[in-house]
């Protein structure tokens, strides 16, 4: 269209994709004028991979994951292997928005930070669920591949995604969506959610408001190992264990393991169960995270909140003082019939947790039960 034009900051773009190996790209598209360019980035981005794709590049040049932000869309190069294909995309990306009338800049997606009251570490623990998702067969993996990737089938994934923006997302919320943490007031991210931790293993979203405090996150990392939690200081704590529970329930079917336990704010995977309270009562974090295959009939802990399994239940001592809600498919939630001695303060009643140990202790995951059970993997 006549008067229309994009620049291309390669100078920028060049630097952010040395700085990423020459692996991927994150991109954006800084419009003038009107900011409502969403659509067209979507629809220059479809045309610039066909064209490149004609071309003979498209097995080294890919581009998806539209989402909104602050200073305009952004997007994943996912495959960026060339640079006569990368230029190439760029150019025909261009053009495209120029046909729509479109001007402004293509630059490299600038990250974006928490403010200083939550990046300060100030912040208490949090009420956290932790969530083990059924994976594809592991077996035929060597370690190193099955310790670095999601595993989770796709279909899945999308699903797991898109229910988490809408599980976490509230009214007046800033966005910011990772692993290239970028802001946005736009909540619809699940789609961009699902891409990111297909290519790189992990990916998260935080829905955060300043006055007053409210933050809800939600964390995918390798194994389908993912983490949700909730601060809200408008909200009581049986409140916000209420939301972190249906967050862990929402997939009983696909899920094989899952707590609710305080945690630090924003944990983004179950690495984080090294500095929990109360610390692990017989293994270290490492043994859970490198004994994946164990999830479905062992625990690290016990936990006033669980989703567990048929095969989980079948190694408890007594659970005669528990509520037990069957959710179909052989899962089960198990909860403790006084949850304030569990969540009212970051560490549960001494008596409380000693007691819960006995009565979850065939199932509690000890080294032991490792060396029996060794992992199947390659």
């Amino acid at each position: 269209m006549p008067g229309a034009e994009v620049e291309i900051v390669w100078t920028a773009l060049s630097k952010a994709w040395r700085k990423a190996q020459y692996e991927e790209l994150w991109l954006q598209f800084r419009p003038r004028g009107s900011k409502d360019a969403f659509e067209a980035v979507e629809a220059a981005v479809q045309m610039a991979n066909q064209a490149v794709d004609d071309a003979g590049w498209g097995h080294d040049v890919f581009t998806a994951g539209v989402s909104d932000s602050d200073a305009g869309p952004v997007a994943l190069m996912s495959r960026a292997g060339t640079e006569e294909g990368v230029r190439a995309w760029f150019a025909a990306f261009a053009q495209h928005l120029e046909t729509l009338g479109k001007s402004g800049r293509v630059t490299a997606a600038p990250e974006a930070f928490f403010p200083e009251w939550l990046s300060s570490g100030q912040v208490p623990q949090q009420l956290t669920a932790y969530v083990s998702y059924q994976t594809k067969d592991l077996a035929l993996l060597d370690e190193d591949e099955q310790r670095r990737a999601w595993h989770v089938p796709k279909a899945l994934t999308a699903q797991i995604a898109d229910a988490a923006t809408s599980w976490g997302r509230f009214e007046g919320a800033d966005v910011y969506r990772n692993i290239h943490q970028i802001r946005s007031k736009n909540p619809d991210v699940g789609a961009a959610m699902a891409a990111g931790v297909e290519k790189f293993g992990m990916a998260g979203v935080t829905y955060l408001r300043s006055e007053p405090r409210r933050f809800t996150w939600a964390s995918m990392s390798p194994l389908g190992r993912t983490c949700y939690g909730v601060m809200d200081d408008t909200m009581s704590w049986q409140e916000r264990l209420a939301q972190v529970t249906r967050a862990m329930t929402a997939f009983p079917s696909d899920t094989d393991l899952a707590f609710v336990r305080h945690s630090k704010a924003l944990t983004i995977s179950w690495g984080d169960l090294a500095g929990a309270r109360p610390a692990l009562p017989h293994v270290k974090e490492y043994h859970v995270r490198y004994n994946r295959h164990l999830n479905r009939q062992y625990i690290p802990d016990a936990h006033g909140i669980q989703l567990l399994t048929d095969a989980h239940l079948e190694q408890a001592n007594d659970l005669s003082d528990w509520n037990i809600t069957g959710l179909g498919g052989g899962k089960h939630l198990v909860e403790a019939k006084d949850l304030q001695l569990w969540y009212a303060n970051i560490d549960p009643e001494p008596e409380t947790l000693a007691q819960a140990r006995a009565d979850f202790s065939g199932m509690i995951l000890t080294p032991e039960i490792i060396a029996k059970n060794p992992p199947p993997w390659r």
